[in-house]
């Protein structure tokens, strides 16, 4: 399956916002490719759609991931008013001299506490897990960059074969234009493959951070 130019498109969209990606590679400097490398440029482009999808995937995990948080943030706010409300009874009470329905409430409120630590506990865990969302679907994306670097990266030495062997049948100046553009679409392509890859170790690292935080959110749940 072929990458089309739109979905191609869209991820150099995508990829704009990350690292400044170097020109494309003209179609006209891979008409010479061999079997061997359409093969091989197929082969990276459906990994570039795999890799795709699993960023999407992630993506849909954070969604539901941040809806979750909110659910369980509105539970905490609710309990919290609950409380205030049980708080002016009892002020109410007290006023009253009303002591059995003072004592009621106090047992109320303290339930009420219970009930808010717990909420608060879960709600922490929710957050890291949200944050773990978050780092996976970074990892994602970054995964998706390196992918699509590699596939033009691939493309750049394709190109730099097709102009080094133009070198023995063009002129001095279109020797030197031919060896600078060559240099430009496989060199830089190295150079950006290489920032790929360390933005990618540094997402798995920040990931890594994000699930020792679910990890010790997780030991602090009220059982």
């Amino acid at each position: 399956m072929r990458l089309s130019v739109s979905i191609l498109a869209a991820f150099l969209v995508f990829l704009a916002g990350c690292v400044t990606m170097p020109d494309p590679v003209p179609d006209e400097y891979l008409v010479e490719k061999t079997a061997e490398q359409e093969k091989g440029l197929e082969k990276l482009e459906n990994f570039v759609i795999a890799k795709n999808h699993a960023a999407r995937v992630m993506k849909e995990k954070l969604h539901d991931a941040e809806q979750k948080l909110k659910v369980e943030k509105g539970r905490l706010g609710i309990l919290k008013d609950e409380k205030k409300l049980l708080e002016e009874k009892q002020k109410q009470y007290k006023l009253e001299n009303d002591g059995e329905k003072v004592d009621e409430t106090a047992n109320l409120i303290a339930r009420k506490d219970n009930e808010i630590r717990a909420q608060a506990s879960l709600v922490d865990h929710v957050e890291a897990l949200r944050d773990l969302a978050i780092a996976e679907k970074d990892v994602a994306d970054a995964d998706l960059s390196v992918q699509v670097a590699e596939l033009r990266y691939e493309r750049a030495r394709i190109a730099r074969d097709y102009l080094m062997s133009r070198l023995g049948t063009t002129d001095t100046k279109d020797k030197k234009d031919s060896s600078e553009a060559a240099e430009k679409y496989d060199e830089k392509y190295r150079v950006y493959l290489e920032k790929q890859k360390k933005i990618l170790v540094d997402k798995k690292e920040d990931r890594e951070e994000a699930a020792v935080k679910v990890r010790a959110t997780e030991d602090k749940l009220v059982k």
